[in-house]
């Protein structure tokens, strides 16, 4: 599934589907009743925009059905 993030050296928003959700990850229950993932989300290849590797948590990671981040 490809995911949205934003590049943290040019403030722009790219979508990838190459990243890994890292070992260690949680699911909690939210104050709204639903369930939260929390956790790191590191891109496996270098972000398309400035050529660096990145490195999320999974609270800033663009939802990809709203186009808004998470938790917002």
């Amino acid at each position: 599934m490809k995911l949205y993030f934003k590049c943290e050296e040019k403030g722009q928003v790219f979508g990838s589907d190459d990243y890994t959700l890292h070992k260690g990850y949680t699911v909690i229950d939210s104050a709204d009743g639903g369930r939260e993932l929390q956790g790191i989300v590191t891109l496996n290849s270098t972000c398309p925009l400035c050529g660096k590797k990145h490195k999320y948590e999974v609270k800033d990671v663009i939802c990809p059905l709203s186009g808004v981040e998470n938790g917002k």
